[in-house]
């Protein structure tokens, strides 16, 4: 599959995605057998947001990366979602009165298998995969089998199962594959971690904090379910544990995409300074407010409001120390330890820069390679010092001669050279406002070009000087 019909597929499944949208509404504002109840309706929409999110990002990842996995496991994962809402309002609305809709039960089962394959495919497979679309090495292709086989073992059982039981049976067989599918991947980021080079590590360090979130979630509707069965709903909790997955396609097209990159260093930091201090002044606010409450009831017989309001004014009072001293002990315990190899790599680039400036020719040529990636063009070639249209000076990208934008380097009312940019990958034409401010880059660097050329023409005569061995003072 060619790069142009890969985008062109993944975007037609997003616009599908969306469509499905509207669509459930229409079918859901119908007058149904019996009020949806409010957790329904917001697990809903919290189904759509996690659809939206993952066929976005999918997409985003497929049109740069157009082989990518994890790019069309996203991708597919969101249609998936979309699909399996629309058909269940479909389920729905056949039981409604007056309505009688053909292959009501089959849009029912199919809507569990396609809810199913995209919310628990991702968060397997996208572990393991993460972040090049490729697993580490063949053998962990069994922990990628466990997470299909242990989907369809719990479908299969689902279908066949007529009766709920607490006892083990093959549906718990399914859910042990795919827990043992998701431990495997976070085994693999471990993995990659310690082999990984900073710039992958700070993509690790975006999944990981995704990952923790779904676990947190995880946990804490276990916790519920054990201190009171009843005081969620099965939509209540979809909707919880929808809206915590929704960070791991999140996460995943930052880490990916590389754009925010290194914000994650700043999110965890926060995220320990405040998820830390809420703790701290929970319990504190908890501590006063009983101790003052036995203080009163011990001096004057009955409890009294003043014991909030004294812990509420001792609370504001502790608020700022408290949170200064919690963001010292986090700065210095989580520092980042490669603080040194982010600071060379900072001042390469640096150096770079300069480098290029003192060199016109090399500044020329990493404009051409940085209009071609701005772009998103096919090829771009420089001219320089009058070079036939068939031999240019240098070649970014793949380069047929076909220029679909010419821009001249100016300097001081002279052309000094051009540079061409090939069509675009996906054939959206140059607007007229890229063409000037490409043009005004190209005069910076034709500037730069003429100074270069006029010191190289000072400094030529005294190399031959040195080359004769001329005495040096």
């Amino acid at each position: 599959m060619t790069a142009q019909r890969a985008r062109l597929l993944v975007w037609a499944g997003f616009g599908l995605t969306l469509a499905c949208i509207p669509l459930t509404a229409l079918m859901l504002v119908q007058p149904l057998r019996a009020a949806l109840p409010w957790e329904a309706v917001w697990s809903t929409v919290a189904a759509f947001i996690g659809a939206v999110a993952f066929s976005t990002v999918g997409a985003f990842i497929v049109s740069q990366h157009p082989r990518h996995a994890i790019g069309w496991i996203f991708a597919l994962s969101g249609l998936a979602t979309a699909g399996a809402v629309v058909l269940a309002a479909y389920a729905e609305l056949s039981l409604a009165p007056g309505w009688s809709l053909p292959a009501a039960s089959a849009a029912s089962s199919v809507s569990h298998v396609l809810i199913q394959s995209g919310i628990f495919l991702p968060l397997t497979l996208g572990l393991l995969l993460f972040p090049d679309g490729h697993l580490l090495s063949r053998a962990w292709w069994l922990a990628a089998a466990a997470a299909v086989v242990g989907l369809l073992i719990r479908l299969l059982y689902e279908a066949l199962s007529k009766v709920n039981s607490n006892n083990f049976d093959l549906g718990d067989v399914g859910v042990l594959f795919t827990v043992a599918s998701a431990v495997a991947g976070l085994a693999a980021l471990v993995v990659r971690w310690q082999r990984a080079s900073p710039v992958v590590r700070q993509q690790l360090k975006w999944m990981a904090a995704a990952a923790v979130a779904v676990v947190v979630a995880f946990v804490g509707d276990i916790a519920i379910n054990i201190w009171n069965h009843n005081l969620l709903t099965n939509d209540a909790e979809f909707l919880v544990f929808a809206l915590t997955y929704t960070l791991m396609p999140i996460a995943a097209g930052a880490a990916i995409l590389r754009y925010g990159l290194y914000s994650i260093d700043f999110i965890i930091n926060r995220a320990l300074v405040y998820i830390a201090f809420t703790a701290i002044l929970a319990g504190l606010y908890a501590g006063f407010t009983a101790t003052l409450q036995h203080v009163f009831v011990a001096l004057t017989g009955a409890s009294s409001d003043a014991a909030i309001v004294i812990t509420v004014a001792l609370i504001a009072t502790l608020f700022t120390p408290v949170r200064n001293a919690l963001q010292r002990l986090v700065d210095t315990r989580f520092k980042d330890v490669r603080d040194l190899e982010r600071l060379m790599q900072s001042l390469e680039t640096e150096v770079g820069a300069v480098v290029d400036v003192m060199d016109g020719q090399r500044l020329a040529e990493r404009l051409v390679r940085t209009a071609r990636e701005g772009a998103g063009a096919i090829g771009a070639a420089l001219y320089l010092d009058g070079a036939s249209d068939a031999e240019p000076t240098y070649v970014s990208g793949t380069w047929t001669g076909e220029a679909a934008l010419v821009v001249p380097l100016r300097a001081d009312n002279q052309e000094v050279g051009r540079i061409a940019l090939a069509p675009r990958r996906h054939g959206a034409p140059y607007a007229d406002r890229e063409r000037d401010r490409l043009q005004r880059a190209a005069d910076m660097v034709a500037v730069g070009l003429t100074l270069g050329s006029r010191r190289q023409q000072v400094e030529a005569p005294a190399a031959p000087a040195h080359a004769q061995g001329a005495p040096v003072s």
